[in-house]
């Protein structure tokens, strides 16, 4: 585990208005000044001088965060932060929900905050799909706590035991690239090529692609084929960890549900990359 930099993440199911923590995101809308959702539970519960404050910032541009007192939360300060609505991914909505978290970061380190919890920005009413938002959370959050050691402690808040799964894989699978660190090994040492270990193998894929299926809510049609070739590449069970973790990243990351095929040319190339 790349242990320094997984402490300083953590991956809760809750409410964010009850984070004990220095300040709070709120996933607002471009206004500033309430909404449903997130930003409707975190007016109600700070009181009515939030709402008087956000009247003073002349609303916040889409990617962009502003900073308020927290009020009656527990967090001193709430960062608002407008993130993207979805329109079919090709309208910068990465991009710019990359930017929120970025955004917000910043702002905390500039007010020398050190610990700040997240929602799970744009994936309610804004219909930003939750496994391709997670990933881009996680990954945005990773890269910016690796390059700055200002913030203590990222709180991912999930709502449901779907989106804890979802933010606890993301943590343990992209955490690693920024480590310069491989994924954990827990694979005692085999000696290749024997029946037993080749059993073996096929059984960890197999076991792996449907946690992806559980997790994502979609089913690989093509599974057992799947499970032929990567058995037949994987050295070990190191590489079967490596080969599922970058299968599920592309699913995640391309929003993919419901019934699915994986291209033979993306596991070429995922093959390629943990034979290389």
């Amino acid at each position: 585990m790349p242990g320094r930099l997984v402490r300083r993440i953590s991956v809760v199911e809750g409410d964010i208005t009850e984070q004990n923590v220095d300040a709070i995101v709120n996933a607002a809308n471009r206004t500033l000044l309430g909404g449903g959702g997130v930003d409707g539970a975190i007016h109600r519960a700070a009181g009515p001088e939030l709402l008087d404050e956000c009247r003073t910032l002349g609303g916040c541009d889409t990617g962009e965060a502003k900073i308020t007192r927290g009020y009656r939360l527990p967090a001193r300060f709430i960062i608002h932060t407008v993130g993207p609505v979805w329109r079919g991914g090709q309208h910068g909505e990465d991009e710019l929900l990359a930017s929120c978290y970025r955004e917000a970061l910043a702002l905390a380190e500039s007010h020398d905050l050190k610990t700040i919890a997240f929602p799970a920005i744009s994936t309610g009413a804004y219909g930003f799909p939750l496994p391709r938002a997670t990933v881009i959370a996680v990954r945005t959050v990773l890269d910016y706590l690796s390059r700055s050691p200002e913030i203590d402690r990222v709180v991912f808040v999930c709502h449901g035991d779907r989106a804890f799964n979802l933010y606890h894989d993301a943590v343990m699978e992209l955490a690693p690239e920024y480590a310069g660190e491989e994924p954990p090994d827990s694979s005692a040492s085999e000696e290749p090529g024997s029946a037993d270990q080749a059993d073996d193998l096929k059984e960890q894929v197999r076991a792996q692609l449907h946690i992806i299926e559980s997790v994502h809510g979609v089913r690989m049609v093509n599974r057992e084929k799947l499970v032929g070739e990567i058995s037949r590449h994987a050295r070990d069970r190191r590489s079967v960890s490596l080969i599922t973790a970058a299968i599920n990243t592309w699913i995640a990351v391309n929003g993919i549900t419901g019934e699915t095929e994986i291209p033979g040319d993306e596991l070429d190339r995922i093959l390629t990359r943990i034979r290389d």
